[in-house]
């Protein structure tokens, strides 16, 4: 799916212990407001150009680029990596789902999906080539049927950050 403009940010819940964090974005790249916000070597790439298992998913791109908010859209990279400097809100997110094999469903919550493009996340990680998104947490009901809601950030599964404050576990 090819997009041109910025995308609404949905966010589950609240915003409570969510922080904002900043990375910096690749030289080249066109970033939306409202996308999946991946590094690919440290760099902010375009989870819409394709992903690879290697990405790390944090967040959704906020719009906030460089300190200020960002006006028009597309957010361009400039032209050394690190030229610009993007901020991503953490959390958990309504986004799509796959169809078919990545279709998701009530059995895979609290489980780990994986990141198709920018604004969608399946069930399977297509034979090792996507990069883990998160876990879902819920599916949408109501005005929110057809949107999943997800816990996102690959980080957290690699580096074992599943425990909530007042876990036994370290």
């Amino acid at each position: 799916m090819a997009i041109t403009t910025d995308q609404k940010i949905i966010r589950v819940g609240t915003a409570d212990g969510h922080q904002t964090i900043s990375q910096p974005q690749l030289n080249g790249t066109n970033l939306y407001a409202g996308t999946v916000a991946i590094t690919r070597a440290g760099y902010l790439a375009d989870p819409m150009a394709g992903v690879q298992s290697g990405d790390i998913v944090w967040g959704i791109i906020n719009g906030i680029q460089d300190g200020s908010p960002h006006v028009t859209a597309p957010m361009a990279g400039g032209t050394t990596n690190g030229t610009h400097v993007l901020d991503i809100d953490t959390g958990t997110f309504f986004l799509a789902a796959g169809t078919g094999g990545d279709a998701l469903t009530q059995a895979n919550v609290g489980q780990e999906v994986f990141l198709i493009d920018g604004l969608t996340v399946g069930a399977t990680n297509a034979g090792g080539n996507r990069p883990t998104a998160g876990i879902l947490t819920v599916i949408g009901a109501g005005v929110w049927s057809g949107w999943y809601g997800v816990r996102l950030g690959s980080i957290q599964l690699t580096a074992n950050l599943i425990n909530q404050p007042g876990d036994a576990s370290p």
